[in-house]
């Protein structure tokens, strides 16, 4: 039998949360409580870096994936 790597699953994130990752991604402020990012941190995509936030490598990964889903249209309205 050959050994397969288990394929990740696309995380399917509100928008609030997408909203989230992006702000931390860019290094936009960030408000002191934030419930999308405090699901973020539940779900391992950001982590806390004393008064700052930054991505995970996981969080890094879903953040490509969705900008990769979200532009594959081809156009937005």
């Amino acid at each position: 039998m050959t050994d397969k790597k288990p394929k990740l699953k696309l995380m399917i994130l509100s928008q609030p949360q997408r909203a989230s990752l992006e702000g931390i991604a860019n290094r936009r402020p960030q408000l002191p409580t934030d419930p999308a990012r405090d699901e973020l941190v539940t779900l391992g995509l950001v982590v806390a870096q004393g008064a700052k936030w930054a991505l995970t490598p996981q969080g890094k990964k879903v953040l490509a994936a969705n900008s990769n889903r979200r532009n594959a249209g081809g156009f937005s309205v």
